[in-house]
């Protein structure tokens, strides 16, 4: 997979190993770059990664993640757990999953795009 953020948060990555993937399940930090129309260098930076077999990929907004007032790495640490907890679920399954745990409190608008590679 080859991808550019325009200021996102990083995909994560969520291999499956067994029934649960929690010690590999990461973000992908390569790609960041600033908001689209902000200025700077007109390059934008890419990230690549091989996507494992059976691996789940989500991409997903800050809302997702983010409430006014509480610290964004606690939320992206708190989606990395629960990510991994629910690899075992069909993709449907997951993404619903993913959405009714949205912090209360949230107020930013909300998308994931999850992707699960094919079982090699």
């Amino acid at each position: 997979m080859r991808w550019s953020s325009a200021g996102h948060p990083p995909p994560l990555l969520l291999p499956t190993t067994g029934s649960r993937s929690d010690g590999r399940a990461r973000y992908l930090e390569a790609g960041q770059g600033i908001v689209l129309g902000a200025g700077g260098d007109p390059e934008r930076p890419t990230g690549r990664q091989q996507l494992p077999a059976g691996s789940t990929l989500l991409l997903f907004t800050d809302g997702l993640v983010e409430v006014p007032g509480a610290d964004l790495g606690a939320g992206l640490e708190e989606l990395r757990r629960l990510g991994a907890d629910l690899t075992r679920y069909p993709l449907e399954d997951f993404c619903d999953r993913i959405l009714e745990a949205i912090p209360s409190g949230s107020t930013d608008d909300t998308a994931l795009l999850a992707v699960r590679v094919p079982p090699g």
